[in-house]
């Protein structure tokens, strides 16, 4: 969620540096599409959680977000605010794929257990907040972007550890 929260919240921020120009309202249709891109995400994710194991489908996901947010960390104008607009649609299917696999194997626990994965999604405002003291500290918006790598880096180690110990989400 952090990783999520972090990239929308700054991507009109973003959009506005790498390219001068562009303006905040034509930045924030960026927004959008990244937005629609992620709807289509769910639904071409849910598609291929059918067929696919969901830690195995997270892991690859989450490593395409690995390379898009290091791409957003270069001063590549376009491509990295192409990048960032891309992550959305392979964070679709991150969220509810984490909350099943880590549910799953809880018994009694299975309550309380989703009550916290819920609770944490104060990193989503935890987070965002580091990846704007990244950016003033580095003097760049694109810097700010390590926070999501690092993020996706953690999301690909974990359907690492939860592949093989069930079906997908």
């Amino acid at each position: 969620m952090g990783a999520q929260v972090g990239i929308w919240s700054y991507l009109i921020r973003y959009a506005t540096a790498a390219l001068p120009g562009i303006g905040t309202q034509r930045a924030a249709w960026l927004l959008t599409l990244s937005l629609g891109l992620f709807m289509v995400g769910r639904f071409v994710g849910s598609a291929l959680l059918a067929r696919f194991e969901g830690a195995v489908l997270m892991r690859l996901f989450a490593a395409i977000n690995v390379g898009l947010a290091l791409i957003a960390c270069l001063p590549t104008g376009g491509l990295g605010v192409a990048a960032l607009v891309m992550a959305s649609f392979f964070m679709s299917i991150m969220y509810p794929t984490i909350f099943v696999l880590s549910i799953r194997g809880l018994g009694p626990l299975t309550k309380p257990g989703a009550s916290m994965i819920v609770m944490a999604i104060i990193g989503g405002a935890v987070l965002t907040m580091a990846m704007g003291l990244l950016s003033d500290v580095a003097g760049t918006i694109h810097m700010a972007m390590l926070v999501p790598a690092l993020c996706f880096v953690v999301v690909a180690l974990y359907a690492h550890a939860q592949r093989g110990e069930g079906s997908g989400a």
